[in-house]
């Protein structure tokens, strides 16, 4: 990073840290659902949202029903799990694939500036300042007027710019740092709350683990077999197999990417 790019950080920042949250935190879900059969809890799930109350659950499960065409099933005792047969349907056995535990957050930094670089650019807003402060008051200088004649019209039409420049400078770096801290602890109370309820299904409370039981009497992966494919006589047989095995693998990734 050279000193204009560090000057450049350290006023506006390098951009929002988590560009890509939502693709991250559908591909976590659609992997869950996936690495669970096709039958997943809300309890699940959750730790790949933000807000976790009762009514922001239901939004995210509806969410993903919608998603990824699923529906709600009822247990005996009253639980709701969430069955999502598609994506049952599978052209060949896959093994389960690592998915974090929760989702988490980056922090936003202030600057990704060299120290030094940055110290350079704090210095360079300093002197600015200064520069500033110091021309307003030789504006207010009778004896410097009369020696710089007309030139002194355009320095004066100049100098509310220069000195708010030389402001901004500074101020919107610092106003910028207060609200990274402000922002860095919502991220830090998500990615904690998130943690957490991701913690409960490694507790193995017997309420959640009773609806976890009940989840796996829909969880079955069905293997498309020869002759769950129909064929035609207008192409050869193995492509075929290999076109409708490639469409059922895509139909998959573009719902895990939400396309």
């Amino acid at each position: 990073m050279n000193f204009l790019e560090s000057v450049f950080s350290f006023i506006f920042g390098d951009g929002d840290p988590n560009p890509e949250l939502d693709e991250r935190r559908w591909q976590n879900v659609g992997q869950v659902i996936q690495n669970n059969d096709g039958a997943v809890i809300a309890e699940q799930l959750a730790p790949y949202f933000d807000d976790l109350d009762s009514i922001a659950e239901e939004n995210h499960m509806l969410a993903t029903m919608a998603r990824f065409n699923g529906y709600p099933e009822v247990s005996p005792d009253g639980e709701i799990i969430y069955y999502f047969p598609e994506l049952q349907v599978k052209a060949q056995e896959r093994r389960k694939q690592f998915v974090p535990a929760a989702l988490e957050e980056n922090r936003w930094t202030f600057t990704l500036a060299p120290s030094t670089q940055k110290f350079l650019a704090i210095g360079l807003g300093g002197v600015n300042l200064v520069l500033a402060l110091v021309l307003g008051s030789l504006l207010q200088d009778p004896a410097m007027i009369a020696q710089m004649g007309g030139f002194i019209g355009l320095i004066s039409a100049l100098y509310p710019a220069l000195l708010g420049y030389a402001i901004a400078f500074l101020t919107i770096p610092l106003v910028r740092y207060f609200w990274i801290q402000r922002r860095n602890g919502k991220i830090a109370a998500r990615n904690s709350q998130r943690k957490a309820t991701a913690a409960v299904l490694e507790e193995g409370y017997p309420p959640v683990e009773k609806k976890l039981k009940y989840a796996k009497q829909f969880a079955a992966q069905k293997i498309l077999s020869p002759e769950d494919i129909a064929y035609g006589t207008d192409q050869d047989l193995l492509d075929q197999t290999l076109d409708k095995q490639a469409a059922i693998d895509a139909e998959w990734q573009k719902r895990l990417d939400g396309a």
